[in-house]
């Protein structure tokens, strides 16, 4: 779970770094960037938000077409980076009450059945990859290296030493 919590961190971290000639417009076949930021905090919340918890959708996702084979689009970056933040914050709590026995559960997930375990290591990669190409959409537009995936602080810290 971890490093989970590191990928979340990632894609704040790129995101908020992303220049503005990045954020509002596709450059070659990649994403827009804010393309790419709503895309993942959908894919969050459908997983998490809304199908894990059975909680409404955010509304402003609702209303964007940014989901795996849609067209390019180019939503607003602010809003984009408000409904990752939003998503985080009603996803993150689910996510660290689960125990060890709920991860074989299995869900519903755009059609398929799969176990909780599955889409977390699913979601894992998932904001890695799309943090990736934010980094390569930074670096285009002219900003130094993001250093993407960065520290990892939550992965790779040392376990806390007993005493004594």
């Amino acid at each position: 779970m971890r490093l989970l919590w590191d990928a979340y961190d990632e894609v704040e971290r790129v995101a908020g770094a992303l220049p503005t000639p990045g954020q509002g417009r596709a450059i070659g076949r990649l994403n827009a960037g804010s393309w790419i930021v709503a895309h993942v905090a959908q894919q969050q919340e459908a997983y998490w938000c809304t199908g894990a918890q059975g909680l409404e959708p955010d509304e402003w996702l609702a209303g964007v077409d940014v989901g795996f084979g849609s067209e390019p689009s180019v939503p607003d970056y602010a809003e984009s980076l408000a409904a990752f933040g939003r998503v985080s914050a009603r996803a993150i709590p689910y996510m660290r009450s689960l125990r060890r026995e709920d991860l074989n559960a299995v869900m519903e997930s755009s059609g398929s059945a799969q176990t909780v375990a599955d889409l977390l290591v699913r979601s894992i990669g998932h904001l890695f990859v799309h943090t990736g190409e934010l980094a390569t959409i930074a670096s285009l537009v002219g900003a130094p290296d993001l250093g993407a995936p960065g520290r990892l602080t939550h992965s790779t810290a040392s376990p806390p030493r007993a005493e004594g």
